[in-house]
């Protein structure tokens, strides 16, 4: 692969460039745990500010140790979060802290399904440190992992993995580092619902190694703002070419303007390391893979695509319900869709 495609993440796995949250536990902030959360938005956006020229020039390496950073800060922004919840644009505003569960069915105890070190990832990755997450923001009809994200919803909560804090995720990422795993990998389900939990692992990990977010990228502003800082590597599903076929198959309205916005949001951040997951369905070349390759092609030039064919029916998805995409993928529909890569002059096939 070239280097040239992902490179701070290359830069990091050879030793000449540092983590972002690293870079963010050495940012001084100093705020008041009383402000208001207005306040304490108003603070984080003048600190990213500093956080994009340090990421240039570089830290003061003579700093032993801060009070608060900027990494504090995000947490205690993140838990507040938590009480009108939205981190994902579902926007259903409950009280998490409290118990309540919206869309994603979780409360605010994280729970983890699965952690390990996964050869299956594109091929740059491997072998990757994947957490798996339980409890996710869409309710796709043909998920292949309804039995974690489905936690919370028709499984119950406690039955749904380990429930873990920072400190208790951060031994799970530093144990997978330890093992040789390339990267921390958040997934799921969707490892929206668990942001608060994240960034406070990143307190507690140790090693210089990257942060990939592997998200359905269904997130709200906010949470971005909160994640641009943190991570290295932007692993994003982009299912559907349209909000109707999101609002049908996934459950969620806007798709499309949600997707493209977030997409455009790291792309114009001035992030490279970006691979995005298009998985082809049945059927939906015109409507959905042909407009998502083009709007790549057009809006964030040179952004890596897997164009993936594992698709095929599951869940809820059989002949009698939703029986249009009751079949896998054929070799004619995915030539069609590498050629289109090809022609827009995608970057595709050392991911593919």
């Amino acid at each position: 692969m070239k280097k040239s495609l992902l490179p701070h993440y290359n830069s990091i796995l050879g030793g000449k460039d540092t983590a972002y949250y690293h870079m963010c536990r050495k940012l001084p902030a100093n705020f008041d745990s009383m402000a208001t959360t207005d306040e304490l938005w108003d603070i984080h956006n003048d600190i990213a500010k500093k956080f994009r020229s340090s990421k240039q020039h570089g830290l003061d390496d003579g700093i032993q140790s801060i009070e608060t950073s900027y990494l504090d800060l995000k947490i205690e922004i993140s838990r507040r979060i938590l009480e009108e919840c939205e981190f994902c644009e579902n926007n259903c505003k409950v009280n998490r802290k409290m118990g309540e569960r919206g869309f994603c069915g979780m409360s605010e105890v994280s729970r983890v399904s699965s952690a390990f070190l996964h050869y299956g990832e594109e091929p740059p990755l491997v072998p990757s440190g994947t957490i798996f997450f339980s409890g996710c923001s869409f309710g796709c009809v043909f998920c292949q992992n309804y039995d974690i994200s489905t936690v919370g919803k028709e499984i119950s909560a406690k039955e749904g993995g380990t429930a873990v804090d920072g400190k208790q995720l951060a031994v799970f990422a530093n144990v997978l580092a330890h093992q040789g795993a390339k990267n921390i990998n958040y997934v799921g389900g969707d490892p929206t619902p668990n942001i608060h939990t994240i960034i406070e692992s990143m307190k507690y990990q140790t090693q210089n190694i990257t942060q990939l977010w592997n998200s359905n990228f269904y997130n709200t502003n906010k949470a971005l703002t909160l994640l641009i800082d943190i991570m290295d590597f932007w692993l994003p599903d982009f299912k559907f070419g349209n909000s109707d076929c999101g609002e049908k198959y996934s459950k969620i309205s806007d798709y499309w303007g949600i997707i493209t916005r977030n997409l455009k949001f790291v792309y114009d951040w001035g992030s490279r390391d970006i691979v995005i997951r298009h998985l082809v369905m049945p059927g939906h070349l015109d409507c959905c893979t042909k407009p998502i390759l083009e709007w790549v092609a057009n809006e964030i030039p040179g952004t890596v695509v897997n164009i993936m064919g594992q698709y095929h029916p599951d869940y809820k998805v059989d002949s009698k319900m939703y029986s249009e995409i009751n079949r896998r993928v054929n070799r004619l529909e995915m030539i069609e869709a590498f050629s289109l890569a090809e022609k827009l002059k995608i970057p595709y096939k050392i991911v593919s």
